[in-house]
């Protein structure tokens, strides 16, 4: 159903953008010299002339059988496009949630295994600044001083380990700042628990009380909240590729947006939403698994 509705969304929001996609690729075909004839050839080669309801239902049966239809651009099966691109995009996304995990849960239990006011603060601080950084803004700045202006790194690109590093960075800091917070919270009020206070008072080791203890049952809410972060961890892919030149599927969804190449837009849509109600149900079952109140009841 949630597919059902973006690919909706996603079409009636195509037919209501400004321009004309038969027009689009008849100027990219013939040129300016593209005449109302041409562009009413190409409209009715590309399915467009009949009414609206009736292109949506084809796109949907064909896309029923794994058909995303040709790509306005480039006459290519989107299918196939995206499956050149899919594996870039999973690596980013694996390199960039990967790392904002692993920050998310050390600054998290450093917060809250932190002495002193002052020092919680601050961490407190850091998480809730790369939580609240724009992608866009802090990817530009990045490339500016560490290799524009310093050197230490390439611009773009994905030729090399050197050129994954800002990407990553630049996806991971929102992914750290949510969970960090999240950790934090919900790691406090597991140590706060009448069962955990009662191991503390017999002497349980504190080491012990947080491994065993309170991180399983703090990790429903944290799991939870790591698969909604996938959405913006997708989202963040779109600009990320444009920034860094990386051919995966957000700058492809990009290119479609700008061209309102539908049958690749949808693609995109596909893909990103199939992404997000996966992520989510991997989540789910890891709670499942890890946090024993939900295996009890099971």
């Amino acid at each position: 159903m949630v597919l059902l509705a973006l690919s909706v969304m996603t079409f009636a929001l195509a037919q209501l953008a400004p321009g004309d996609p038969a027009r689009a690729v008849a100027v990219d075909r013939i040129g300016d010299a593209a005449t109302a004839e041409d562009i009413e050839t190409v409209r009715a080669e590309l399915g467009l002339d009949g009414p609206v309801a009736e292109q949506y239902l084809r796109f949907l049966g064909n896309a029923l059988t794994g058909d995303l239809g040709e790509s306005y651009r480039t006459g290519q099966p989107v299918t196939a496009e995206l499956a050149d691109r899919v594996p870039v995009t999973l690596w980013l996304a694996a390199l960039g949630g990967g790392l904002g995990v692993a920050l998310g849960l050390a600054l998290g239990l450093a917060s809250v295994r932190a002495r002193g006011r002052f020092v919680r603060g601050m961490l407190r601080t850091v998480g809730l600044t790369a939580s609240a950084v724009p992608p866009f803004w802090l990817g530009y700045l990045l490339v500016l001083y560490l290799a524009l202006t310093l050197g230490l790194v390439p611009t773009g690109g994905m030729a090399g380990p050197g050129t994954w590093l800002l990407p990553t960075v630049v996806l991971a800091l929102p992914v750290a700042g949510v969970l960090s917070r999240v950790v934090a919270v919900t790691v406090a009020d597991a140590l706060a628990a009448p069962h955990i206070q009662a191991a503390v008072a017999r002497g349980a080791s504190p080491r012990r009380i947080l491994l065993r203890e309170a991180l399983p049952n703090a990790a429903g809410p944290v799991l939870t909240v790591a698969g909604f972060t996938v959405a913006g961890l997708l989202v963040g892919t779109v600009i990320v590729e444009q920034i860094f030149g990386w051919p995966g599927v957000g700058d492809y969804f990009a290119q479609a947006v700008a061209a309102r190449d539908l049958p690749a837009l949808q693609g995109g849509v596909a893909y990103f939403g199939f992404a997000i109600v996966a992520a989510n149900a991997a989540a789910d079952a890891l709670h499942g698994l890890v946090d024993p109140r939900v295996r009890s009841v099971r």
